[in-house]
């Protein structure tokens, strides 16, 4: 993802251009079309990925959201989708990756169809809100009818999300680029926590405490869809989602020339299995060790969910990490997922993919632990601990500031479509009445524990 430093206001006083101890003839060597052939592939796999992740979300929330009709999930998901896209192409891009800004707060000027227009950051930017939009969603997609729903998609993308990428991917972008006790800070968000994955499970967690009933019809529910093939759907939509994270890791083609010589490719690559190898590693021996039934659903579900926490955990800085880092750092997130999510699991927060501990609560543990693991962007140079201490203040800050940002934002806009009447949920009356219908289901105890229908009756009776 991105990394911007210039030279002038660089987070390290060492070069950051490779191409600055080489030769003219072996720069020009390494700029030639056989290096640097991957530059069109690796947004073309980013896109693909993101899709990927988007039809994984989908499936997770149609196993798991009991509603009338399957297809409101996919429809819903699909007009979410195309809004995004149509919200940045046409607007979002300008404000993101646009060729001037104002203070380094907002971009503007160039548009995505023009001949200037730098396509690998309009690949990262679609892939970035078709993530950001599918956390969001997995909150409030059983909680919102269909307008609002679109509002915050087409706000999230054309607006909020490119101006967060202003600033902390832009080469303008005033966190890029500031003095923090007389030392030169740039915020380090390669993996999009910081722009992506915190914002977006801040939306959805407001919109969760503002509405908090959410749309379940459990008279309309059909039993049968709850049953086996339940089970392997989720497994199939986790491993989209793992595999849509994969993909977008992947650096862009500006990315490798400012940072030191390596196969960044693939030493990504190997950090993010490692990582979630390690996040459902832990997961497993946890709930092996404290449940002694390893055969049943949620375990294959938690590890899964517990080895997307590793992987988020570890974004801020996998491009940095070792392969032993990336390890460790996503066991401990595996551990604090394991036992954040209990907290939260039959409370009106619960969600079908552990939104606010996946995406708020590892994510922003990850966004800290750059200054405290990285070497000088694999340099080999050790930091002396003053301006580790700064870096990670500077990290910290920018987390409280967006954190902040979106919660305010979100809840003034939560507030004026409620006050306008678009904001609509169905009422208290309708869930009362759901919950008498359900004591009375005669085949409500056919269904077995292993497709977790009580885990979810228990959220829903909660919610």
């Amino acid at each position: 993802m991105a990394y911007f430093e210039s030279p002038e206001f660089g987070k390290y006083l060492e070069p950051k251009n490779v191409f600055d101890y080489l030769n003219d003839s072996m720069a020009q060597f390494i700029n030639n079309n056989n290096i640097w052939a991957r530059n069109s592939t690796t947004p073309a796999v980013r896109i693909i990925c993101a899709i990927m992740l988007r039809i994984g979300f989908i499936l997770i929330q149609a196993g798991s959201i009991p509603v009338e009709n399957a297809y409101m999930i996919l429809f819903r998901n699909i007009f979410e989708i195309v809004t995004s896209v149509a919200a940045y192409g046409f607007l979002g891009y300008y404000f993101s990756f646009g060729k001037k800004t104002i203070y380094g707060f907002m971009n503007y000027e160039g548009y995505i169809g023009g001949q200037n227009a730098d396509l690998s950051f309009a690949a990262l930017g679609f892939s970035s809100c078709l993530l950001g939009t599918a956390i969001s969603s997995s909150m409030l997609v059983a909680r919102l009818h269909q307008l609002p729903m679109l509002i915050i998609a087409f706000l999230t993308s054309g607006v909020f999300l490119p101006i967060l990428m202003c600033w902390c991917w832009s080469k303008h972008g005033w966190m890029t680029a500031m003095k923090l006790i007389n030392q030169r800070v740039s915020v380090k968000d390669y993996g999009a926590n910081l722009v992506v994955h915190v914002p977006s499970a801040t939306i959805g967690l407001v919109g969760a405490l503002c509405l908090r009933t959410r749309i379940l019809k459990l008279k309309d529910v059909d039993r049968k869809s709850l049953r086996n093939e339940y089970s392997s759907r989720m497994v199939t939509g986790y491993l989209f989602i793992i595999i849509g994270h994969f993909g977008f890791y992947l650096p862009y083609a500006a990315y490798e020339p400012q940072h030191a010589l390596m196969d960044y490719v693939n030493h990504i690559s190997i950090n993010s299995i490692m990582a979630t190898g390690a996040g459902i590693l832990v997961v497993i021996l946890v709930m092996v060790l404290l449940t002694r039934d390893i055969y049943r659903y949620w375990i294959v579900v938690r590890s899964l969910q517990g080895g997307l926490a590793g992987l988020v955990t570890v974004a801020a800085g996998i491009d940095v990490y070792s392969h032993l880092e990336s390890f460790g750092i996503a066991s401990g997130g595996g551990m604090i997922f394991f036992f954040t999510s209990n907290l939260i699991h039959y409370s009106p927060l619960e969600n079908c993919c552990n939104i606010v501990t996946i995406y708020l609560v590892c994510a922003s543990i990850g966004i800290l632990l750059p200054p405290l693991f990285d070497s000088r962007e694999n340099l080999g140079l050790t930091i002396p601990f003053s301006l580790q201490f700064i870096d990670l203040l500077w990290q910290f800050l920018c987390l409280i500031t967006i954190f902040l940002l979106t919660v305010i934002i979100f809840v003034s806009l939560f507030s004026l479509l409620y006050a306008t009447g678009i904001l609509k949920n169905f009422k208290k009356e309708n869930h009362q009445r759901a919950q008498i219908l359900h004591r009375k289901l005669p085949w409500k105890e056919e269904i077995s524990p292993e497709n977790n229908w009580s885990g979810m009756s228990n959220a829903f009776i909660a919610a």
